[in-house]
């Protein structure tokens, strides 16, 4: 049996850097502009929450799915 293994490490680290880059930018910028990185981040930290919540690693989103493949 074939066995797929991947993990969300890389993916939530740059949700993290986005996040503070956003962060970092917001201070910068009109009002308009707030607003709008507002609602970028707010996505960004829904995303890593369900992230989170999907993948409860034993470390920091260390964790590694496995599927099976559909021919077995």
């Amino acid at each position: 049996m074939a066995k797929i293994s991947f993990t969300l490490k890389n993916i939530t680290r740059e949700i993290e850097k986005s996040e503070k880059k956003l962060s970092a930018i917001r201070k910068k910028v009109v009002k308009a502009d707030q607003r709008k990185i507002d609602l970028q981040l707010r996505g960004l930290k829904q995303c890593h929450t369900k992230v989170k919540n999907f993948c409860r690693p034993p470390t920091l989103y260390g964790q590694a799915f496995t599927t099976k493949s559909k021919n077995e």
